[in-house]
């Protein structure tokens, strides 16, 4: 069977991806009905958010706002064989499939669904669609999606206001991990001084950040990628240290700094966690790499290649902890 989107529904989605990062710097996430049309197919369409709390690498939909779409979607489509898709963003990272991501996916299969969607994409709109069968036997699959239809490269207003609107920032600088550093402040940006800053109005043209990329040599490829997974182990030794026992937060906190001040010559930075936020950081299953700010541009490509590489190896089972 095929699944395929039409332009404007998947720009939609784009656009929600886009408003979130450029004010925010955060990931976004949201829902969609999958139709099956007369030839077995399945079409997404009706990408929505819902109120939902956001951050660099989580977008938590609320429980109740997506007990109401679930209702409303189910009378709406009630002559439609129909199921539903859970769609979210990676802003500037690749698009895979996270160890959080694949936990949420599981959920559905916690619940009577038979069959679901999922779609993970970013800013250079790179997807990863996967189907899930759930019932007679689990099957997962990743699946090409076919996009139909004309180019559209604005993003509407009317779909910043809704992201301003529905999406409160984490407060966790944990979760704003990625390829620059992103501020923990909490703030929000306003609407007026956002669209101010970039000569916009009505439906405008997203301007690309300054972008120009510096290659690393061989060389310094070859240490980043040494030193990333150094940095990898002493995440998971100083976690481990910690749950122990062996660790008070204080032993944590001055292990990073330490090894901050090895890593940073070569563009990489442990995140430092007080003790709420390594719990909750624990709590929601997340990966080592979810706490390495890569500070040095030019190596954000390696970045993402390491990333893909540890999370396919996380989805057959490996474990960090």
């Amino acid at each position: 069977m095929k699944v395929y989107i039409y332009k404007d529904c998947w720009d939609k989605i784009i656009n929600y991806a886009k408003a979130a990062y450029h004010t925010e710097k955060a990931e976004i996430g949201g829902m969609a009905v999958v139709t099956q049309d007369k030839d077995g197919d399945w079409l997404i369409e009706n990408p929505q958010i819902v109120t939902q709390e956001i951050g660099g690498t989580t977008c938590d939909l609320d429980k109740e706002e997506l007990a109401k779409y679930y209702t409303e979607m189910a009378v709406k489509y009630k002559d439609n064989n129909f199921r539903f898709c859970w769609w979210h963003s990676h802003h500037t990272m690749a698009a895979f499939w996270s160890g959080t991501d694949l936990s949420s996916i599981d959920e559905y299969g916690e619940g009577e669904s038979d069959l679901s969607f999922a779609l993970v994409v970013n800013l250079k709109e790179e997807y990863k669609c996967r189907i899930s069968v759930w019932k007679p036997l689990e099957v997962h699959q990743d699946v090409e999606l076919e996009i139909v239809g004309k180019e559209d490269v604005e993003i509407p207003l009317e779909i910043v206001t809704e992201v301003k609107a529905k999406c409160r920032v984490r407060s966790l600088s944990s979760y704003q991990t990625g390829y620059t550093k992103l501020p923990s402040n909490g703030k929000q940006l306003s609407l007026h001084s956002w669209y101010d800053s970039r000569g916009m109005s009505g439906n405008y043209k997203l301007l690309e950040d300054d972008c120009t990329q510096i290659e690393p040599t061989e060389a310094e490829a070859a240490t980043f990628e040494a030193k990333w997974e150094y940095a990898m182990g002493k995440i998971a030794e100083y976690i481990r240290q910690v749950n122990t026992g062996a660790w008070n937060m204080h032993k944590f906190k001055t292990a990073i700094n330490h090894t901050n001040e090895q890593l940073e010559p070569y563009g990489i930075e442990i995140d430092k966690l007080n003790k709420a936020e390594l719990k909750e950081f624990l709590g929601m299953d997340s990966e080592p790499y979810e706490l390495i700010h890569v500070i040095d541009p030019k190596y954000q490509s390696i970045a993402e290649a390491l990333i893909d590489s540890a999370c396919y190896n996380q989805s057959y089972g490996g474990m960090w902890l």
